[in-house]
């Protein structure tokens, strides 16, 4: 498969993977992904809470470890390329309006 067939297919098992976490954890405001679709060892994905106190309480209660192995689970199940399948982050909105304006790539940066 050409790299870029192979791209888009990596690019869509993501976006339905954090489609389903999303859909599956109302809690979760959305999803952000970084880093190339063909290099997967590079690439990862964070779910964003509204706020910090949402967040907070999400980490106490154990429900961002559920979070993660659901998503991990579904990278599974859609055979993304085991070396991407690693655990995802978790932010809140709030916290990165006020220390970058909301611009996520300085967030992450």
């Amino acid at each position: 498969m050409r790299d870029k067939e192979q791209e888009l297919k990596w690019r869509g098992i993501i976006e339905i993977c954090m489609g389903d976490v999303k859909s599956h954890f109302a809690d979760i405001e959305r999803s952000i992904e970084f880093g190339a679709y063909i290099q997967p060892e590079n690439y990862f994905v964070s779910y964003i809470f509204a706020t910090d106190a949402q967040l907070e309480a999400a980490q106490q209660s154990g429900l961002t470890e559920t979070i993660n192995s659901y998503h991990k689970e579904q990278l599974k199940q859609h055979h993304y390329p085991i070396q991407g399948i690693k655990d995802c982050c978790f932010a809140s909105q709030e916290e990165c309006d006020r220390k970058y304006g909301g611009n996520w790539y300085y967030y992450f940066k």
